[in-house]
């Protein structure tokens, strides 16, 4: 056990000036039971001591002693600590990075307890925007992990822990309220929580709570090229004109307004025994109930519905194209929803004989998500002249005349193929697109986790050994995805109206003219939408044209997506501590982990081209079967702790750890969506080649689906796969750390890093596999539809993977003080080199590790007193890898380097400033995302696209909180 030292009982008095202690008659030293302090500055002094006692490198945040954190959202609070970068959505903080290692690699847990999310389907990333700051006592991030943890990070873990009577010692109780304004809605949101403990029976029973509502109304604006298709590359071929340059285009491009409304109410209670000072127990019980109001304004242009001889016009110069047959495309979307995840934990702790502990617990925790009754409707006009252009941060689309396209083109251009053009109106309202899609969906989704620990612990008063500590843990999850979905052209299906007269109008001469419109705030969006009222009236008049064509749910839309994942872990641990002398110590041991996973599936194809030659029969969803995996891993460690002086403390580690897969990667599916090509082996196009196409009528010459049995799928189709038998990341780490505490008001840490990462997994775009060689067996052999040669080799796969081996190495420099006239600074930098190898057959050189960053920084200085503080606040993470493209030999044509996808660097800046009215009144304002940051990713492009293109942004603008906190006890 690590002694309470003098420096930080002097930190203490210094930061408040009261002390309240017993001594400890038997000891030869004074050692302090009970310190209270007072103000932020006197809560980051205590997080930096309990930082300073773990036995491992770690970063801690605080309440002060009223109960408040610096920030109102958890994500937000970390941003703080030294290595740690914050992502966000839709201007919240969401999810953490730790040493510019992505949420993927970092686990949250809960009072030590793994917790369930439904919220998303890509990873395990808990959102740790569903937990107001007001239910938690600490924030701890552990950078390097004993062998007692959970080992799934490779990055670090994060343990939020809530709120203890017995942490606080005393009775207490605080109300909070909170208005919120975002600039780009416009509006004031309301927030309100209650907290409190109680101490009962003689301070043997404690009582923590928690009860918080939060209403948020927000406004977003994105800019995002298509998600699942890469820029395409092409070449002027009209007329027999004479090629141009070559130019990489956007393959669609759309601008997307999200308004929503989002209502969160969490309630957490702690109640702890603690009958006698040898035992204690406890039960944990936290619920969040989330509720989202959300609408999508979206508007595209389509350039992907041009063929290639309807590609006219280059310049290379100002990367700009021109297409004719292109689509302006209109969509309202309506996806309200509601989710809930509750979590409890109850367990104990027993001391025998003075020198035996036993603690054991149960964790559930169980999310669920549903979004019944989500709807869109879309209108369109077809046979477009439109220019495009692309940059980093921005595609655009403008609609021409015909004229003015055949006069750029230099030759003329057909009229049948820009026909559409006639149709439009002047200004944004646009009376004559036409209803060609409603999309109806209800999607639910859950997740479980179940787990038992039990550890067990020897204290050893005397000689080398100090304990011996060994434990299991056994832990169940269960994901469950289900979707029941629904998209037509209305007109093909018009009879399902049956002697709906309105209905049957609708579907088959129903236009954006016969509807109130109003102009989005977006923008870049250039034509006005039709109002959510006049949506909502066309979907429910509409409706069977859709519903009546799957009434019992089991077409491809209500299939395709839908999976069951079981991953079950068997874990045991052993470990020991050793007092080398009076100031060092060492951690040694072993941990063992083994793992099953399990998920269901299908290989879908939706040929959404084909509904009006086959009736949909060409759609296919046939399940996927051998999607087992199981994999084990040993994780040893040591840990070396030194304290040469009072103001110095060197730590160093070796420690091993691993990272599962993500659901979304290793979940079983395949599918081949939009534009399947088949190829009619009976027609030779005038150099002799079979010929191929998407239109089986007017192209391929098929009158019945008879005719398509004999044709075959093309290898120009693009498949996307998930990876079962992915495996977990491994990671050998070494980190070494001294810590320098010289003064009361000085603090300085610097911490080197390597990370030896195996088997680490990258999402891979556009790789060329043949069938025995994608990651996941397709059952082609129920395919009767057409056929599927079986040496295929799809041009353009999807998929994730393991790679062989990637290096981390890093330094992250940490820097507080404040100073006698109130002003104080803190900074920490973190500095990261790595190089990642795919292998050979992906990628011929090697990359930077996916989802990390070179550079994070984050700096905090204001001026503060004991009724006022004023902080500015700045962070900063450089560019990170998304995803990669696949390029086995850098010289090939077929190189698609160009498709790496990067998130651009990010800089933010927010104000805050709190005012202690009284002991017990706390008012506070903070202003965030001051320069209105964007987040952007980006496709790496080259000189055929003219540098980087825009894959996605994101705008959320800045935002506004006035709070008050009042403590009544």
């Amino acid at each position: 056990m690590h002694k309470k030292r003098l420096l930080p009982l002097c930190i203490a008095l210094a930061a408040s000036g009261q002390l309240y202690a017993q001594t400890n008659e038997s000891s030869s030293n004074d050692l302090v039971e009970e310190v209270e302090v007072t103000g932020v500055r006197a809560a980051e002094l205590n997080a930096r001591e309990e930082e300073r006692s773990k036995s491992v490198f770690s970063s801690v945040i605080s309440q002060d002693d009223a109960g408040n954190f610096a920030d109102q959202n958890v994500a937000e609070s970390l941003q703080r600590l030294p290595g740690i970068t914050l992502q966000k959505s839709e201007g919240e903080g969401k999810f953490v990075s730790v040493r510019g290692l992505g949420p993927g690699f970092v686990s949250v847990s809960m009072n030590g307890s793994e917790m369930a999310s439904a919220g998303g389907d890509e990873g395990r990333a808990f959102s740790l925007d569903a937990l107001p700051s007001d239910m938690l006592g600490a924030i701890e991030v552990f950078k390097s992990l004993t062998p007692d943890m959970d080992l799934n990070s490779i990055g670090g873990a994060v343990n939020v822990k809530t709120v203890s009577a017995f942490d606080k010692k005393k009775d207490t109780f605080k109300m909070s309220a909170q208005g919120y304004y975002q600039e780009y809605s416009e509006e004031y949101s309301p927030k309100i929580s209650l907290s409190g403990t109680n101490l009962f029976a003689d301070d043997t029973i404690g009582v923590g709570y928690n009860l918080s509502y939060e209403q948020r109304t927000t406004e977003m604006y994105q800019n995002l090229h298509h998600q699942t298709t890469d820029l395409r590359e092409f070449t002027v071929n009209l007329n027999n004109a004479a090629p141009s340059d070559t130019l990489l285009t956007p393959y669609q491009y759309y601008a997307n307004q999200e308004n929503a409304k989002r209502t969160r109410i969490t309630g957490a209670l702690d109640v702890e025994w603690r009958p006698t000072d040898n035992s204690k127990y406890f039960i944990r019980v936290n619920r969040t109930d989330y509720e989202d109001e959300d609408i999508a304004i979206r508007e595209y242009y389509r350039f992907d519905e041009a063929a290639e001889g309807d590609f006219v016009y280059v310049d290379s110069t100002t990367n700009t194209f021109g297409v004719v047959d292109a689509a302006l495309q209109k969509q309202f979307f309506i996806q309200d929803g509601t989710s809930s995840t509750t979590s409890f934990d109850i367990g104990g702790e027993n001391v025998f004989n003075e020198s035996w502990t036993l603690d054991y617990k149960y964790a559930s925790s169980t999310s669920d998500l549903s979004k019944p009754d989500a709807s869109r409707v879309q209108f369109r006009i077809r046979d477009l002249p439109i220019l495009g252009q692309g940059g980093k941060d921005y595609i655009k689309g403008q609609i021409i005349t015909p004229a003015e396209m055949a006069a750029l083109a230099g030759v003329a251009i057909p009229s049948a193929t820009t026909s559409g053009y006639y149709r439009l109106t002047e200004g944004r309202v646009q009376e004559n697109l036409d209803y060609d899609n409603l999309f109806l969906e209800d999607s639910f989704r859950n997740d479980s986790i179940d787990q038992v620990a039990v550890n067990l612990k020897k204290d050893f008063a005397d000689g080398a050994l100090s304990y011996i500590k060994a434990g299991f843990l056994v832990k169940s999850r269960e994901r469950d995805r289900n979707k029941d979905r629904w998209s037509v052209n209305p007109e093909l299906y018009a009879d399902f109206c049956g002697a709906d007269a309105e209905c049957k109008s609708l579907a088959l001469d129903g236009t954006s003219g016969m509807f109130d419109s109003f102009t989005p705030n977006h923008p870049d969006i250039d034509y006005d939408s039709i109002t959510r009222k006049d949506a909502e009236y066309l979907i429910d008049k509409t409706k069977n044209t859709a519903l009546l064509l799957d009434p019992n749910r089991v077409g491809i839309d209500s299939t395709k997506d839908d999976y069951v994942i079981t991953e079950d872990a068997q874990e045991a641990y052993v470990m020991a501590e050793f007092q080398l002398s009076e100031q060092s110590s060492l951690i040694t041991g072993v941990r063992y982990v083994n793992t099953e996973f399990e998920s269901s599936g299908n290989f879908a194809i939706r040929n959404d081209r084909f509904e009006d030659f086959s009736d949909q029969k060409l759609d296919i969803a046939v399940p996927l079967e051998d999607t087992k995996s199981s994999y084990d891993n040993w994780l040893p460690s040591i840990h070396y702790r030194y304290e040469p002086t009072d103001e110095i403390l060197v730590r160093s580690s070796i420690w091993t750890s691993y990272t599962r897969p993500d659901f979304d990667q290793a979940r079983a599916y395949a599918n081949i969506t939009d534009r399947v090509k088949l190829c009619n082996p009976n027609l030779l196009d005038t150099n002799g080649d079979t010929v191929c196409s998407d239109d089986l009528g007017g192209v391929l010459g098929a009158t019945s689906p008879a005719d398509v049995e004999g044709y075959y799928m093309s290898n120009n189709s693009t498949l996307n796969v998930g990876n079962p038998n992915l495996i977990a990341m491994t990671a050998n780490n070494f980190d070494a750390s001294i810590a320098w505490y010289p003064r009361d008001d000085l603090f300085l840490q610097a911490a080197v890093f390597y990370k030896d990462i195996n088997d680490f997994i990258v999402e891979i775009n556009g790789d060329s596999l043949a069938l025995n060689e994608l990651p996941i067996e397709l059952p082609i052999d129920k395919i009767t539809q057409f056929q599927i040669p079986e040496n295929l080799v799809f041009d353009n796969v999807n998929y994730t993977t393991n790679g062989n081996k990637a290096e981390v190495y890093g330094i992250e420099l940490s820097y507080s003080q404040n100073f006698d006239l109130g002003f104080f600074v803190s900074s920490n930098l973190t500095l990261i080199t790595s190089s990642a190898d795919v292998g050979e057959s992906i990628r011929a050189d090697k990359i930077q590790l996916p989802d990390q960053a070179d550079q994070t920084a984050n700096l905090t200085f204001g001026w503060g007193n004991d009724d006022i503080e004023l902080r500015f606040i700045s962070n900063y993470r450089s560019k990170l890898l998304k995803q990669i493209g696949a390029c086995p030999d850098v010289s090939a044509s077929s190189c698609k380097a160009w498709a790496d996808i990067y998130q651009d660097a990010s800089t933010t800046f927010d104000f805050k400033a709190s005012y202690q009215v009284t002991d017990a009144v706390k008012v506070y304002f903070d202003a965030l995302n001051l320069t209105g940051d964007k987040d952007l990713y980006y496709y790496e492009g080259n000189a055929q696209s003219g540098g980087n293109t825009l894959f996605l942004s994101e705008d959320f603008g800045s935002s506004y909180q006035l709070g008050i906190n009042v403590k009544f006890k």
